[in-house]
C-alpha cells in the first residue's frame, strides 16, 4: 500500500516532525492558498514519480495557480486531488527509509535533490543507533560538510539529529512502513523540513527467533562420527583421523565395522555407553533424518551434518532440510550444517571436520558461510603461525545461524577478535545489538548490482545488500573488511591491541619516501599525526644534522638500532597512541636488533607499537622476532596504517580535509 504525499505529512505531524504549510483540494476545487512562490502537484497512488510524468510544477501568483491546475486536470484526468504547498529553499537532504527483513528499519541520510542517485552520497543508519552514533556516521557524508558550513551552505546540526531521532521513534511505532522516501529535505539554519514524502506499507514479516547458543556448545567432551569409515576415500574416514588426537572421547558408529583406525566402532549412536556431547553425521542425505532422530533420542547437544544433498540442491532437498529442522526443535537439539565443513578448536586439538589441517590455537574465532574458504585460510594461517580459539564453518545454517556463533564467540573467554565471511545474515537487528562488544572483522559477499534488492523508491535503489549491511554494522562498531588480505592484517592488529580510543600516531622511519607514503595515508584515514616540538632539541642531540625534525621522524638512511633506541626514548615522552616504526634494508641497518628495541618500547609505554619493516630476505629475521612476541608487522605502509584507522573507534577518513602538518 502506498501513503500519498499528504497521508505522510499528516503521519509526520503526530510525531512533532516539521511539514511545509500545505492544502489539499479536490478535482474541480478552486484553491484557497495566498503564499507565493508555490509547488504544485499531483496526489496519486499510481504516479510514483511524479516529477517523471510532470506532475509537479512551481508558481508565483494565484492566477498562475488557477492556470496551471486547470492543466494538471486536463492531463491526469484520473488525478482527484492535488497539493500546493510553500516553495521551500535550503541544503537539499535525502532522507529515506528502508525495511530489511533482517535488520529491519534503517534511515538512509545524505546529499539530497536530484543528485542523489548520481551521487550516491547516503549512509544507512540502524534504529539502534545512539545520537552520538547517527553523528558519526553523518559525518561520512558531504552533507554533514554543507550543515557544518560550506561556502554560503550552512544548516542547523542539532536540528537535523532531532529530526532524525524523532523519525526512529515514529518507525518503532509503525513498524508496517517498509519504505519512506522524504526527498528532499531541505536544512536551513531554522528549520528542517522534507518538501516531498512518499511511504510503502508492508506487512512485518514472521521473523525466526534467535536462540543464544549454550556457551559450551563447540567445547564437547565426546564425540560420535556417524559414518565411520576405514575407507581412505570417504568423508567419515577423514572425520576420524582428524580426531585422533582429539583430548576428549571418539566413538565411530557405523554397523559395518567393529574397529574404525583403532577406534571401537557400534553400530548405533543409542548403543554407545556414555553420554556424547556432540555427533558428526556423514551418511547419504535420505539417511540423515534417522540418524539424526536417533541422536536426538541419545541426549547429544549438537548434531554437525556434514552430508550434502539438501537446501542448496532444490526443492526436493529444501523439504528433507525443513525436516531436519523439526526434529532437532522436538529434541531440543542444535544442529551445525547441513553440507557443512564442520568445526575446530584447537586449543583442544579438536578438528570435527574433514579439512585436512588444523591451525595452531590462538585468540581469533573464524566463523564462515564458506567451507571452502576455512580451508584457504586456515592453510594461510598454519603458515603465518596465524592462530584461532575456534573455526565454525555453518553450512546452510537450517538451525545455528552466523549471529548465534558471532554472539556466543562474544562471550568466549578464549576470544579476542571475532573473523566472520557473511553473505546474508537471518538476524541482523540483533548482530546490531551486540557486534560492537568485540572487535568484529566480517568480509561481506554480494556487493554487486545483482545482490542488489528491487525497489521502487530511491532509499531501496541505494539501499544495495554490501552498502546496508556496512553501513549498519559500523555505525555499531563493527569492520566491514575488503579482502582477505586485510582482514589479516587487521585481526593482527585487534588480536594485539583491541580496538583504539584515540587516533594520535607518531611515525619514525628511516626512509623519507616510506614515512611522506604513511603520513599521506594516515591524513586520508583520519588519524591525527602529533607535534613532536616538545622533544625537537632533544632529538637532535643524537640525531644527525639533516634529520626530518617533523613526525615523520626521519633518522636518515644510516640509522641502526643505537639511533633508533635513542630517538624511542625521547618520542616516549610524548602523548601518542600509536608508534608507527618504519625499517627499509640499508647495508648498515641491523633490523633483528632494531626489531629487539621495537619490542622494548612497546613493552616499556605498554602502548600500541607497529611495525613495518619493507623488504624480503634482509628483514625476515627481524619480522620472525616481532611475531614471536606478538607486534603486528607488515610489508609496506599502506597496510599498516590501514590496519591502525580499522582499530581506532570513530576514525573519518576524508581526503578533502586534512590535518596542517609541521
Amino acid at each position: 500500500m502506498l501513503l500519498t504525499e499528504p497521508e505522510v505529512y499528516e503521519l509526520l505531524k503526530k510525531y512533532r516532525i516539521e511539514t511545509p504549510r500545505y492544502r489539499v483540494f479536490t478535482r474541480g476545487e478552486t484553491p484557497n492558498w495566498s503564499t507565493f512562490p508555490a509547488v504544485l502537484k499531483i496526489v496519486s497512488r499510481e504516479k510514483l514519480h511524479k516529477s517523471n510524468v510532470g506532475g509537479v510544477v512551481f508558481v508565483s501568483s494565484k492566477d498562475e495557480l488557477i492556470k496551471k491546475l486547470k492543466e494538471f486536470e486536463g492531463r491526469f484526468p484520473d488525478v482527484e486531488k492535488f497539493i500546493v504547498e510553500e516553495k521551500i529553499s535550503g541544503i537539499e537532504a535525502f532522507v529515506g527509509v528502508k525495511r530489511d527483513d533482517s535488520f529491519l528499519h534503517s534511515i538512509g541520510t545524505g546529499t539530497g535533490g536530484i543528485f542523489v542517485e548520481l551521487f550516491k552520497d547516503v549512509v544507512f543508519i540502524p534504529l539502534e543507533s545512539s545520537r552520538e552514533e547517527t553523528l558519526n556516521s553523518l559525518k561520512k557524508t558531504k552533507l554533514f560538510r554543507l550543515i557544518e558550513g560550506f561556502r554560503n551552505f550552512r544548516g542547523n546540526l542539532e536540528l537535523f539529529l532531532d529530526f532524525i531521532e524523532k523519525l526512529k521513534t515514529l518507525l518503532r511505532e509503525n513498524l508496517e512502513i517498509y519504505e519512506l522516501d522524504l526527498n528532499p529535505t531541505f536544512i536551513t539554519e531554522e528549520r528542517v523540513v522534507p518538501a516531498d514524502g512518499r511511504a510503502f506499507l508492508k506487512e512485518l514479516p514472521k521473523r525466526e527467533e534467535f536462540s543464544p547458543l549454550d556457551g559450551e556448545i563447540f567445547r564437547p567432551q565426546t564425540v560420535a562420527v556417524i559414518g565411520a569409515s576405514n575407507n581412505p576415500k570417504k568423508v567419515g574416514y577423514a572425520l576420524v583421523r582428524n580426531l585422533e588426537h582429539f583430548k576428549g572421547k571418539l566413538f565411530p558408529v557405523n554397523p559395518k565395522y567393529e574397529e574404525v583406525l583403532g577406534f571401537k566402532c557400534y553400530p548405533s549412536v543409542k548403543e554407545i555407553p556414555e553420554e556424547v556431547d556432540c555427533s558428526l553425521i556423514a551418511v547419504p542425505s535420505k539417511l540423515v533424518p534417522e540418524v539424526l532422530r536417533e541422536c536426538g533420542e541419545k541426549g547429544i547437544k549438537l548434531s554437525v551434518v556434514i552430508s550434502a544433498g539438501f537446501g542448496e540442491t532444490g526443492e526436493e532437498g529444501k523439504r528433507l532440510e525443513e525436516r531436519l529442522k523439526e526434529i532437532c526443535k522436538k529434541y531440543k537439539m542444535r544442529l551445525l550444517g547441513p553440507n557443512t565443513l564442520g568445526f575446530m578448536v584447537p586449543s583442544l586439538k579438536l578438528n570435527a571436520s574433514f579439512s585436512s589441517s588444523m591451525p595452531p590455537a590462538g585468540n581469533v574465532s573464524f566463523l564462515s558461510q564458506s567451507g571452502a574458504l576455512i580451508t584457504a585460510v586456515v592453510d594461510r594461517a598454519i603458515e603465518e603461525r596465524f592462530g584461532f580459539s575456534e573455526v565454525v564453518s555453518l553450512g546452510n545454517q537450517a538451525d545455528i545461524e552466523i549471529t548465534e556463533t558471532i554472539e556466543l564467540a562474544v562471550r568466549n573467554r578464549d576470544t579476542k577478535v571475532i573473523l566472520s565471511y557473511v553473505e546474508g545474515v537471518r538476524f541482523g537487528r540483533e548482530l546490531l545489538s551486540f557486534v560492537g562488544e568485540k572487535p568484529t572483522v566480517f568480509i561481506k559477499a554480494g556487493r554487486g548490482e545483482s545482490g542488489k534488492r528491487a525497489a521502487a523508491s530511491h532509499t531501496g535503489s541505494l539501499a544495495g545488500d554490501y552498502k546496508l549491511f556496512r553501513d549498519l554494522i559500523e555505525t555499531k562498531g563493527g569492520i566491514v573488511v575488503d579482502s582477505l588480505e586485510e582482514a589479516f592484517d587487521v585481526c593482527n592488529f585487534l588480536k594485539t591491541y583491541g580496538r583504539l580510543r584515540g587516533k594520535r600516531i607518531l611515525i619514525v622511519t628511516n626512509a623519507g619516501g616510506p614515512g611522506t607514503l604513511a603520513s599521506d595515508y594516515s591524513e586520508e584515514f583520519g588519524l591525527e599525526l602529533i607535534s613532536i616540538s616538545p622533544v625537537k632539541e632533544e632529538l637532535s642531540k643524537y640525531l644527525p644534522p639533516n634529520w626530518s625534525r617533523i613526525n615523520p621522524v626521519d633518522l636518515i638512511g644510516d640509522a641502526t638500532s643505537d639511533r633508533y633506541r635513542n630517538a624511542f626514548k625521547v618520542l616516549e615522552k610524548l602523548d601518542w597512541d600509536v608508534c608507527l616504526v618504519i625499517v627499509t634494508p640499508q647495508s648498515m641497518t641491523d633490523s633483528p636488533e632494531i626489531a629487539q628495541e621495537v619490542i622494548k618500547l612497546r613493552n616499556r609505554t605498554k602502548r600500541a607499537v607497529v611495525g613495518c619493516f619493507m623488504g624480503g630476505h634482509s628483514v625476515r629475521t627481524a619480522v620472525e622476532i616481532l611475531k614471536s612476541e606478538g607486534i603486528p608487522v607488515y610489508p609496506d605502509p599502506f597496510r599498516a596504517v590501514n590496519s591502525i584507522r580499522r582499530g581506532v573507534w570513530s576514525v573519518q577518513s576524508s581526503s578533502e580535509e586534512r590535518p596542517e602538518r609541521e
